[in-house]
C-alpha cells in the first residue's frame, strides 16, 4: 500500500510539472505577442504623426527669436560688436515687438562702442557704420560700411546697410545698387526692406516697387 501511494504521488507531481511548464510557455508566448503588438502600434503612431507646415510669418518670428537670443548672449559677454550686428537684423525685421526690444539693446551697444578704439575687422567696421547710421551721421556711416565691404566683400547685411545709408542721404542710384545686391544674396531682405523705415524715402521709386513685385512672384516655401 505504501509503495503504490508513492507511485501515484510521483505521477501527480510529474503531471503538475508538465502543467506548470505549459503555463509558463503560454505566458511567454502571450508576452511576446503583446510586445510585437506594441512595436506595431509605435510604428503606426510614428507614421501617422501630423506634418506641421510653418507659415512665412512663423519662420520670420523664429529667425528673429533665434537672432535675439544669440545677440543677448553676446551682449552679456560684452561682445558689443557681435551683439549689435544681430540686434540690427532683428530691429530691421518684420516682428514689431522683437524689433522694438532690439533697438533698445542696440542703442546701448552703440554707446559702448563709441568709447572703444578703431575696429580692426570687417564686422567691427560694420557695427560702427550701423551705429553712425542710427545716429544719422550718414557720411561716417558710409565710410565705415564701405571699409567693411572692402575688407570682406559679398556680405548681404553690409550691402543692406549701405543701401539704407545711401537712401537716407538722398543717393537713390547707389542705394538701389546695394539693395538689389543685398536681395540677390539674401532674398528675405525684400521683406525687411518693405517694413524698414530707413527705406521710406525710396518707397515711391518704381525700382522699389519692382523689388516688392519680385517678392510676390516667389513661390512660398
Amino acid at each position: 500500500m505504501i509503495r503504490g501511494t508513492r507511485q501515484k504521488q510521483t505521477r501527480l507531481s510529474s503531471q503538475r510539472g508538465k502543467t506548470s511548464s505549459t503555463r509558463r510557455a503560454a505566458g511567454t508566448r502571450s508576452a511576446s505577442r503583446r510586445e510585437a503588438a506594441h512595436r506595431v502600434r509605435t510604428k503606426l503612431s510614428r507614421k501617422a504623426a501630423p506634418v506641421v507646415i510653418h507659415s512665412p510669418k512663423d519662420l520670420e518670428r523664429e529667425a528673429s527669436l533665434k537672432n535675439f537670443g544669440t545677440a543677448v548672449r553676446y551682449f552679456q559677454r560684452r561682445n558689443y560688436e557681435k551683439a549689435a550686428e544681430l540686434f540690427e537684423k532683428v530691429a530691421a525685421g518684420p516682428v514689431r515687438e522683437m524689433a522694438d526690444r532690439a533697438r533698445v539693446h542696440l542703442s546701448f551697444c552703440e554707446r559702448k562702442r563709441r568709447h572703444e578704439k578703431h575696429p580692426r575687422t570687417a564686422e567691427g567696421y560694420y557695427a560702427r557704420g550701423v551705429a553712425a547710421l542710427n545716429s544719422r551721421e550718414f557720411d561716417q556711416a558710409l565710410e565705415y560700411l564701405s571699409k567693411s565691404n572692402k575688407m570682406v566683400p559679398g556680405q548681404e547685411y553690409v550691402h543692406y546697410a549701405l543701401a539704407a545709408a545711401y537712401g537716407l542721404q538722398g543717393d537713390s542710384d547707389n542705394a538701389f545698387i546695394h539693395l538689389e545686391e543685398a536681395v540677390r544674396l539674401r532674398p528675405q531682405n525684400r521683406v525687411q526692406a518693405r517694413h524698414d523705415e530707413d527705406f521710406q524715402a525710396l518707397s515711391t521709386d518704381p525700382r522699389f516697387a519692382r523689388l516688392l513685385r519680385a517678392e510676390a512672384r516667389q513661390p512660398l516655401a
